[in-house]
């Protein structure tokens, strides 16, 4: 797991977080709030969960996306929402709680795993650039295939510089793992989406968010 390492981005351990549903069913914030909380036993924070407006975190029912703001940059946009949350049928309950832990994941601070400083995926790029409709050449690129490429750069194979990010050891099993297709890599190498937080994921978020030396 890592973070940029700019302490602004982390909230301020033993500090209470409000967090606001600006919609969605009764359903829909239940296995939020219930697939949220297995990050509580690990941190020290609080979430106070609302309705209405007013959060420091403002969550919006939508369908067809997960995303998050970045931990504390949530805070520089206090007249949009924060996160957006896919809504599943309760048959897709784990994959839904799944995707909830990670968007709390950044919501927490922390990045994509498989960009992890000390990440050794086997990437097979051409395979990839195949699959995602663009060559192996970047002269080639239109706009829509320049977009393409620079996010596919961004998600899985621009690695954070060490010297500018807090993490620890690369974790396959993390939360914030992107699935991994084995026809995107060379050799025996894929990741299905992992369901649960990994205990690397536990122990980097306890130190990120510690209790004081006498608790």
């Amino acid at each position: 797991m890592w973070a940029k390492n700019n302490p602004s981005k982390f909230w301020t351990p033993g500090c209470t977080l409000r967090i606001a549903f600006l919609n969605g069913t009764q359903e829909f914030k239940e296995a939020t709030i219930a697939a949220a909380s297995n990050w509580l036993p690990h941190i020290n924070l609080k979430f106070a969960f609302v309705d209405g407006e007013q959060g420091d975190i403002r969550i919006l029912s939508e369908e067809g996306t997960f995303s998050s703001y970045i931990g504390t940059d949530a805070l520089l946009f206090p007249d949009e929402p924060t996160m957006r949350l896919w809504p599943h049928p309760p048959s897709q309950a784990r994959y839904f709680a799944a995707n909830v832990m990670h968007e709390f994941g950044h919501m927490l601070g922390v990045e994509h795993e498989q960009t992890n400083p000390t990440a050794n995926i086997p990437w097979n790029k051409p395979a990839i650039y195949e699959q995602s409709g663009i060559t192996d050449n970047p002269e080639d690129d239109n706009y829509q295939a320049r977009v393409t490429r620079e996010r596919l750069h961004q998600w899985y194979f621009d690695l954070a510089d060490p010297s500018e990010s807090i993490y620890s050891e690369y974790d396959r099993k993390s939360i914030m793992h992107y699935a991994v297709s084995q026809s995107w890599t060379v050799g025996d190498f894929q990741i299905f989406i992992n369901l649960d937080l990994s205990e690397k994921d536990k122990a980097f978020m306890a130190k990120a968010y510690p209790y004081p030396a006498s608790e």
